[in-house]
Parts: C-alpha cells; structure tokens; sequence
C-alpha cells in the first residue's frame, strides 16, 4: 500500500531546522520529557497487572527515540471518537460533541504542547476515527457519523489548536459504502474463529465482555421490549462482528501509520505497543469516554463524567453552547454571567 501523505506531511510539519548537534545525554532528556508528560494521560492498571514499568517503557523509548533521532514531530495515533452513543435517553445528551469532547480535546492539545515546550520539532496527534468500522452494527446513520466528525472539527479549529489531526476510514478504501470487506480482504482477514478464541484466550474473553456490556447500555432504547435472552444474543453476535472488524482496522491503523506511537482509550497492560490514556476524568473504578458520558461540573471547575440518566438535577443546571446542550454545572453561585461564558 502506498504511504498515507497526509503521515508525510504531519511528519515534516512545525520541523525547525538547526545545525546544532544533540548529544545522547540531551536525547535522553528529551525522552524523559516526553515520558513523564505522557505519564499525565496515561491509564494504569494496579500492580502487578500493568506491565508498563518493566516491558512496555522500554518499548515506547524506541518508538519516541525513532523520532528524536529524526528530528521530526513525534506522532501520537489515537483510533477513536467514532460518533455519540445512540442511547441519548439514559447516557448521553444528543448526537453532536458536547462538553465531554471538549476536554478531551483540551487534553490532547495540552499534553502535545507541554512535550513540544522541551522538544523543538513538537508533538502531532492523530484521531483516527473508528466509526465506519462498526456503525451500521448500532444503527447509527451516516449522516450522524459524519455531523459529529465535521462539529469536532470545527471545535477545534474554533478552539486554535495546531496539534491535533483527523483521519478516517474514507481515505483507504475505494468501496466509501461498504468498506470492512475490503479492509479484511486486503489483510487476509476475512475468516476468523471468534468462538474458539473467546473460550480459549483469557484477553480475548475479557474483550468480548466488556463489548456485550456496552451494547447491552447502548442499544437499550433499540431493543426495549426484548426478552433477557434475546438481548444476550444479539450483544454477543453484534461483539463478535465488532471484533472481527476492529482486527482489521487496526491492521489499517498500522500499515498507515508505521511508525506513530499506538495510543488506545481501552485498557491494556501497557505492555506494548499500545499503551492506554484517559481522555476525561475517571470515576467508579470502569473506564469512561467522552462519546459515552456527559459532563457535570462543579463550582470549582472539578468535571464529573456520569450517564446521563445519573445527573443530579437537583444540583447540577443544563447549559447550552453552539446551539446545543453542552453539559451541566452546580446551580449555587453560578451566575447568567458564568453561565454565557460556556
């Protein structure tokens, strides 16, 4: 396959030529840098689960020094922020990026500047979005897919932040309509054994869970009505195709995006070479995205992310922002002046 030139560009862009010659020891400081500040978004598992310390670091050294020793942006790909969960009753406010992909954005920009205040050459962030692979499994129309794409977009170019890319299924298929068969087909990936592996491999049966948990919250408002059984059914057929089609798309992600650091909003042991972040705040011990959540935010300026069925309306008021609801924040002493401020 042909390089990804949008890679190129990201690649040679923000470079600042100079003559001067880095010694190992300000390469190494560079690399701690960049290490200590990635440390701020990173997700851990507890001891001894995680195994970023002893296997995972040394990993991420090589890819990060790859680039040091270029001289060229270091390159963060992140597949994610595929469109709203389709349950907008119990876990989110509506269909379009709201407050909770604004911190995340936020966060990204953020931690992209502090590596580039040390490292000259900077630091580019790649969203990858994931939606085309498994919208039509949710019942999310195209047209909704490509509303929040273009709104997050246009949120962080009104925000002026210069760190952060957008890639998407679109550009590596030539079949826009239906493109999973064609990504299998290209990596040989068009029969694979599901069943066998969810039985057999531990890592893989914990995926198929956290999947089925998910759907089961997300498409509630779709199979309201159904048995118990009914439901377990279609999560774990509906699972099994998500799976498939991520192995795939992340063969994508690889072949486009060779040398970038892999970065994933799942949890992993850090071992390499994906190593899991946190885009908002984490509460109750699960993992929590902004496509998933909805933001309350306290007088202090504390976020809270929780479904939207657990907003304490009683506490918390609804604002609004770019024409849409945005997300709440605590009544006492919240003024319309703070409130326009949103």
């Amino acid at each position: 396959m042909a390089p990804n030139p949008d890679y190129q560009s990201i690649q040679t862009h923000g470079i600042r030529p100079t003559s001067a010659v880095w010694s190992e020891a300000h390469k190494t400081k560079l690399w701690e840098h960049f290490v200590q500040t990635f440390a701020t978004v990173q997700s851990r598992f507890p001891a001894p689960l995680d195994r970023f310390d002893v296997e995972g670091k040394d990993k991420m050294e090589q890819a990060v020094m790859g680039f040091i020793d270029r001289r060229v942006p270091i390159t963060l790909v992140l597949p994610s922020f595929p469109f709203k969960s389709p349950n907008t009753i119990d876990k989110v406010l509506g269909k379009l990026p709201d407050r909770a992909e604004e911190l995340a954005m936020e966060r990204l920009e953020n931690f992209c500047a502090q590596v580039e205040e040390v490292y000259s050459p900077g630091c580019k962030m790649v969203i990858f979005s994931d939606g085309r692979v498994f919208n039509d499994l949710l019942g999310v129309d195209l047209c909704d897919l490509y509303a929040f794409e273009d709104e997050l977009k246009a949120m962080v170019r009104d925000a002026g932040y210069t760190h952060i890319y957008f890639d998407s299924l679109d550009n590596y298929v030539k079949n826009v309509a239906d493109p999973i068969p064609e990504i299998l087909e290209r990596f040989n990936l068009m029969h694979m054994d599901f069943n066998a592996r969810i039985k057999t491999e531990p890592a893989i049966r914990n995926t198929y869970c956290s999947f089925c948990k998910f759907l089961e919250r997300d498409l509630a408002l779709q199979w309201a009505g159904m048995s118990r059984s009914a439901v377990k059914r279609n999560c774990g057929k509906i699972a099994k195709q998500m799976m498939h089609r991520n192995v795939g798309f992340s063969a994508l992600v690889d072949d486009s995006y060779p040398d970038a650091l892999r970065i994933s909003i799942h949890q992993y042991n850090n071992a390499g070479p994906k190593f899991g972040i946190h885009l908002i705040p984490q509460e109750s011990g699960k993992p929590r995205t902004p496509w998933h959540s909805v933001i309350c935010e306290d007088l202090d300026g504390t976020p809270h992310t929780v479904d939207h069925k657990d907003v304490d309306t009683s506490k918390y008021e609804l604002i609004y922002k770019r024409g849409r609801k945005w997300g709440y924040v605590e009544r006492p002493g919240c003024t319309p002046e703070e409130i326009k401020q949103w």
